[in-house]
């Protein structure tokens, strides 16, 4: 704000009364756009993908206890690995094309992802197979990898990305509420005893199933869009062009999945059963603020084809906005870590609570850096700068986990958590000085 009023001249003389209309102007601006009301809808997406589950989660963590716990988490976090794969961030580079380019080639881009994301569901299978062999993976773990692996075939149709290009996510949002309101009936329906692993697995699965096929449904209905494969050529092609997005997506990934398998490397099923339950707590905010993210950033796009400075001041609108509020969110969650856990878990988990502390940090970077990195670099289209800071971010997680985690057990990946944000904030503040001045 300094640098806009010392560039003005002395004769324009702005009054405060001038820089309050202007942002009460762009503030208005944005709630007259679709920013607002896609956001409301994400967030009832995203209640019913965190919120409801929860739901179970008091449930499922007693009666399934902290050893198969462990194994089904341990199950899902190597599954969260390979859907990251399938995924390739398409939910950004389609949801990207979409929203810029409109209707143009709608059902050739609707076809050459679903097409690329098949590739990937075949390849990842026979992977994950074999990584779970090679690593003489106990037979719990693997059938539940197996049945788990369902998710990954659900993602492979879900069209998120194209309701979120289009702006228009209150029919999806619908249906994925749907989907997960059911998977939680089932679970109480059908989980009673430790004995009921693999059936949990199913009712945690299904969810994925059912909404791809309505959202597959929905996009026939609106847009006329058929389920086209295109050719192998196409598809890789378009798999190239989300080179960037998807290895920044996958160091994500690990940022957020190493400690649960560093754990089940170092540790027994039970710790990393507690460590996953009280994980949940400050994941549970991060995932609170992907619809935000989700609703911002075709809007950021869409500036940023404007105008540089145009992005810039919007990120930044949002940011001040944002960040502060989860803070106290954060802040919070330190202060009653004690009766969130009781009543979330139950006592087994209580000793462990401490932990809460380094990983609301990393929730806080965590939110810090997708401003910087998503709605700033990404958006502005320098997926390189991006890419390049969080393949070296991940790099330093994943080591900071490994000495920490083996050293410390479960304190050492709590703390690596936070330095690993931390070190790709730095490193995201000096890529995004590149990017003002051209670079790639």
């Amino acid at each position: 704000m300094k640098r806009l009023i010392a560039g003005w001249t002395k004769s324009e003389n702005p009054q405060p009364s001038f820089w309050r209309y202007q942002m009460n102007k762009k503030l208005a601006d944005l709630f007259k756009s679709k920013v607002l009301a896609n956001s409301a809808w994400l967030i009832v997406l995203q209640v019913f993908n965190t919120i409801v589950p929860l739901l179970t989660l008091p449930y499922i963590t007693r009666v399934l206890g902290t050893s198969n716990y462990g194994v089904f988490s341990l199950a899902l976090n190597w599954v969260t690995y390979f859907q990251v794969i399938v995924e390739y961030g398409f939910g950004f580079t389609g949801a990207r094309k979409v929203s810029v380019h409109g209707d143009d080639g709608l059902q050739e881009l609707y076809s050459r992802i679903i097409t690329a994301r098949i590739l990937l569901l075949c390849g990842t299978f026979f992977a994950m197979n074999i990584l779970s062999v090679a690593l003489h993976a106990s037979s719990a773990q693997y059938v539940s990898m197996n049945i788990l692996f369902l998710i990954i075939l659900g993602v492979a149709f879900q069209l998120t990305w194209l309701f979120q290009g289009k702006q228009d996510m209150k029919l999806i949002a619908i249906i994925n509420a749907v989907s997960r309101l059911f998977s939680v009936l089932m679970v109480f329906a059908l989980v009673h005893s430790e004995n009921h692993l693999y059936l949990y697995c199913i009712c945690y699965a299904i969810t994925f199933l059912l909404s791809a096929a309505l959202g597959i449904l929905l996009a026939r209905k609106k847009y006329g869009l058929k389920v086209r494969l295109c050719k192998i050529a196409d598809a890789i092609s378009e798999i190239k062009d989300g080179w960037y997005l998807f290895i920044s997506q996958a160091m994500s990934k690990i940022f957020s999945g190493i400690g649960t398998t560093v754990l089940g490397a170092v540790a027994t099923p039970s710790i990393v059963g507690i460590y996953s339950a009280i994980y949940k707590i400050p994941y549970i905010m991060v995932l609170f603020f992907s619809p935000i993210s989700q609703a911002l950033y075709p809007h950021i796009s869409v500036c940023f084809s404007k105008s540089f400075e145009s992005g810039r001041k919007t990120v930044t609108t949002a940011a001040k906005l944002v960040i502060p509020a989860f803070a106290l969110a954060g802040l919070a969650i330190i202060l009653l870590r004690d009766h969130l856990i009781l009543i979330a878990f139950g006592k087994n988990y209580l000793e462990y609570s401490a932990i809460i502390i380094p990983l609301v940090l990393w929730m806080l970077f965590s939110v810090i850096n997708n401003f910087i990195g998503i709605q700033f670099l990404v958006a502005s289209g320098n997926q390189k700068l991006y890419s390049r800071a969080f393949t070296i971010g991940s790099l330093i997680t994943v080591g900071m986990n490994i000495l920490l985690g083996g050293v410390l057990g479960i304190y050492g990946v709590s703390f690596a958590a936070p330095i690993g944000e931390m070190s790709l904030t730095i490193l995201l503040y000096f890529s995004v000085k590149k990017a003002k001045h051209g670079g790639n």
